[in-house]
């Protein structure tokens, strides 16, 4: 039986990835913060593929309760097969007016969270020598972003993590990888005027947002056996948009 953790489970992007990995039999872990509502109706469409799905609350900008997330994970499902950590948060605001705390914020939930949530798996991955782990970055991560700085700079640290991660587990299995995905059609975009929208359409090669059902492909290629000697890369799925 398959089991797997997916972080912001009621997100569009994470929604789409949970939905896309309910094979029969396998387990789920849907996190979420707020929106309980949401996960209610994932776990209900999770439920009728023939998956299990098993909602836990938390608030990863506190990293005591990613740790406390990590041991439910464990006690529900032991050491899972998978961890996709698609919660994050963002900014809109220049640098210098910034607040620390939202700095940590944004670092906390991101980086912080993927720490702890990666320290209580990896043993257990390593030990059955097999672990699947895709951290969602972002396209702002490899090519910053105005009014973006902490936001940026957190997305940016996953590609180092996974790098780094690589070379101390890769004899072990377990694939540590990033997918950055670009401008996709999500509430974070609603902030955008209709001109701002089509000036960034203009701005992307292939001419259209993504979806998040696209950046769900590109996560379950990446936990995949096909993908068993990739490691320590970030995909970009963003229509060109970073190149």
């Amino acid at each position: 039986m398959t089991t797997g953790l997916v972080t912001g489970a009621s997100g569009a992007i994470g929604t789409a990835i949970a939905r896309r990995l309910a094979l029969p039999g396998s387990k789920i872990v849907l996190h979420y913060h707020m929106h309980r509502e949401r996960i209610d109706a994932l776990a209900a469409q999770i439920t009728a593929l023939g998956a299990q799905a098993i909602p836990l609350q938390a608030d990863l900008r506190d990293l005591s309760a990613a740790d406390g997330l990590a041991q439910q994970v464990l006690n529900e499902v032991g050491t899972p097969h998978y961890l996709v950590h698609a919660a994050g948060t963002s900014q809109f605001a220049l640098l210098q007016d910034l607040p620390l705390s939202l700095w940590r914020n944004l670092q906390d939930i991101h980086l912080g969270a993927a720490y702890r949530l990666l320290h209580a798996f990896l043993p257990g991955m390593i030990r059955r020598r097999h672990g699947r782990v895709v951290l969602i970055g972002s396209v702002y991560g490899e090519r910053g972003g105005a009014m973006e700085s902490g936001y940026a700079a957190a997305k940016a640290g996953y590609g180092a993590l996974a790098r780094a991660t690589l070379h101390e587990v890769g004899r072990s299995g377990v694939t540590v990888n990033v997918v950055a995905p670009g401008a996709i059609e999500t509430a974070m975009l609603s902030r955008l005027s209709d001109a701002e929208r089509e000036e960034l359409r203009g701005a992307i090669p292939m001419g259209r947002l993504g979806l998040p059902d696209e950046v769900a492909a590109a996560v379950a290629f990446l936990l995949s056996d096909d993908a068993r000697y990739i490691s320590g890369c970030t995909m970009a799925v963003d229509g060109g948009y970073s190149i």
